[in-house]
């Protein structure tokens, strides 16, 4: 390869890096919007000490609501859970049953 072939291949890859870093950072900082959760005791409980309303499922019986109105990637073990009026709530993932969500 000449001196020119190596400096286009460096610039091609570069920027097939950049663009794939930008996707990742623009996908860790999105919010999913959510109708729903249903979760179980320990995360109704971590639900409950934050101060929000959870209740229990009708139709899911040991499962409980909440209605969070979006939640952050799910590429970490914990969810970031954000509610109305700004309240902001880290969950363990496995807490989560069942996600609903908007659209």
């Amino acid at each position: 390869m000449s001196r020119l072939d190596r400096w286009v291949a460096a610039t091609l890859v570069s920027g097939v890096a950049l663009i794939l870093v930008g996707i990742l950072v623009v996908a860790l900082n999105t919010r999913i919007p959510i109708a729903h959760i249903y979760v179980d005791a320990a995360g109704a409980h971590v639900l409950q000490a934050a101060g929000l309303e959870v209740h229990a499922a009708p139709d899911w019986p040991g499962a409980f609501r909440a209605n969070p109105v979006s939640s952050a990637a799910a590429f970490l073990p914990s969810a970031e859970l954000y509610f109305s009026k700004g309240r902001r709530v880290q969950l363990p993932r496995r807490d989560v049953l069942l996600w609903v969500y908007r659209g």
